[in-house]
């Protein structure tokens, strides 16, 4: 905290920030300062983010009485590291650019002498022949020579023409991102306000919204016991902020929340059904679409512009209260907000804008849960330990990539659905070799028949073997695909289902069994059907 004296002109504080509500497509920050004041005055917050959002300014300062609030643009002098890295790479690719140039003119040079060369030769060869000077064989070498040179010179230029296009691609690349970094990074934001008080000290705050350049997205490391019919899950937050200001041990709070533009809920409106002039229509589509693009360009002006245009002052209300500052808590706090949670992460947090990733563990849990198997033998012979577990922790569970482990084995990457608390959701631990998965196919033939309308058929036997090799008895589902015909002209019948199906949708044509497999037992199933077709015609999709 800095302690400053406060005379009547504005006064320049330095502020540190304090603490940061991260949802998953924004951020909100919250600074902090301590002032000492004989008397009104201005308080001035400089080098702020430019990024961010005028009416989501906040100012709270208890003992003051806050008066206008205003913001205003400005520029860094000396760039930042990230900026200056991205800089040197355009002057590299430039720099790169030139040097092509460079050897392409020297290229074309040569290409020009040997063509010289090339053109004046015959009449040489012939004197120098008759002469007496010079042997055919030499001559034959020296043009051999020639052409050689004179494909390698053309070879060169078409290479130097790929590499200067790609050359240019990555330079184009580099300055929007060399852009998009100075925009984002070096564009910052004075916010001052006035204020009357008495002499004394005065602590502040500032809040502010920064939105696409800070968030949060879950990820999960899921290791299966199913001797125990356990699963640790060890849920982490990885955090990332590239606001153009570093957090140097500041509080954390996480949000669930995705804050949108708009919140209001819709309201119902009849649905009317009228005749219109087709060509009236579409010349009022038409007005309609320039009138919606005119409004897109008016929502793209700066907040302190759109506040000119409709003579109205980019205010900022005093009446909202920032984010309260927490304890440091043992362990990740959960709070509800109504709508959303909260995860108040303990201790202090650092992690400057543009750095890594930071990973953050906000729960470790052992949840109960059903192992099984799974396969879709027409897709993939192959079958895949999955476990239905019940979410017993008080954390949503997010959707996020997940690393999935059998004991301490790893076995790959999965997905895992978004769960409440108290709700299930089944996860996927990898393909486990000690249960087999074979289909086959038996039998297919051809033929043709119809009394009435003539028909090519065609008739296939499957059979799908599954053995386990597992000491303990193994639960399975399997799911068999018999094809769905699109067009009418096309008939399948399924002939044959051995043993019988446990779920069938046919819409789909989904044959489900759910079955306990013995160690060392073996389940065999077996579908037949036939595809009958108009003659002369192909049943596409087949095979």
């Amino acid at each position: 905290m800095v302690f400053l004296l406060l005379a009547l002109v504005g006064l320049t504080v330095d502020s540190e920030v304090d603490s940061v509500v991260v949802y998953p497509n924004q951020v909100m920050v919250v600074r902090s300062a301590e002032v000492t004041v004989s008397g009104p005055g201005e308080v001035v917050f400089e080098d702020l983010p430019g990024a961010l959002q005028d009416n989501s300014v906040r100012i709270k300062a208890p003992g003051m009485r806050i008066g206008e609030v205003q913001g205003k643009r400005g520029y860094i002098d000396e760039p930042t590291p990230t900026v200056k890295k991205l800089k040197d790479r355009v002057e590299e690719l430039e720099l790169e650019l030139r040097e092509l140039a460079n050897e392409r003119e020297v290229l074309q040079a040569k290409e020009k002498f040997l063509k010289s060369i090339q053109l004046g030769a015959p009449e040489l060869i012939s004197k120098e022949l008759q002469q007496g000077k010079v042997s055919s064989e030499s001559w034959r070498s020296a043009l051999s020579f020639m052409a050689g040179e004179l494909g390698k010179v053309k070879g060169g230029l078409l290479e130097l023409v790929h590499e200067v296009k790609e050359t240019k691609e990555l330079l184009q690349a580099a300055r929007q991102e060399y852009a998009a970094a100075r925009a984002a990074i070096e564009n910052r934001k004075d916010v001052s306000f006035s204020f009357s008080a008495g002499a004394g000290t005065y602590k502040v705050k500032l809040g502010y919204v920064i939105g696409h350049s800070a968030g949060w997205v879950p990820y999960y490391e899921l290791r299966a016991k199913p001797d125990k019919g356990k699963v640790e899950l060890t849920y982490f937050a990885k955090l990332s902020q590239s606001t153009g200001e570093d957090w140097d041990r500041v509080k954390v709070v996480l949000s669930t929340t995705r804050p949108a533009v708009v919140v209001t809920a819709p309201e119902p409106k009849p649905w009317y059904l009228s005749l219109v002039d087709l060509y009236a229509y579409r010349a009022n589509k038409q007005a309609a679409q320039k009138k919606q693009m005119a409004g897109r360009e008016f929502q793209r002006m700066p907040v302190s512009q759109l506040s000119e245009i409709v003579g109205m002052q980019a205010g900022v209300s005093t009446a909202a209260p920032s984010v309260a500052v927490r304890g440091a808590p043992p362990r990740i706090e959960v709070e509800e907000t109504g709508i959303s949670l909260q995860y108040v992460v303990p201790g202090r947090v650092s992690l400057k804008s543009g750095e890594p990733v930071k990973k953050l563990q906000l729960e470790e849990a052992e949840l109960d849960v059903e192992f099984g198997y799974f396969c879709v033998p027409r897709v993939k012979q192959q079958a895949f330990l999955t476990g239905r577990m019940v979410n017993t922790t008080d954390f949503v569970l997010l959707d996020g990539e997940a690393s999935t482990y059998v004991g301490d084995e790893f076995t790959g990457t999965t997905w895992l659905d978004a769960a409440a608390p108290q709700e299930s959701t089944e996860v996927s631990f990898g393909i486990d070799e000690r249960v087999k998965v074979q289909r086959e196919l038996v039998k297919s033939f051809k033929s043709s028949g119809g009394l009435f309308t003539k028909t090519e058929k065609l008739q296939f036997w499957y059979k799908t073997t599954v053995e386990n090799f597992h000491p303990e008895a193994a639960d399975i589902r399997i799911i068999e695909l018999v094809p769905v015909s699109k067009q009418k002209e096309i008939k399948v019948s399924v002939t044959r289902v051995e043993p019988r199906q446990d779920e069938l949708d046919k819409e789909k044509g989904f044959y489900t069994w759910k079955r306990t497999i013995e160690p060392r037992g073996k389940l065999e199933l077996n579908v037949e059907f036939t595809v009958a077709y108009p003659p002369g015609k192909r049943a596409q999709g087949l095979f």
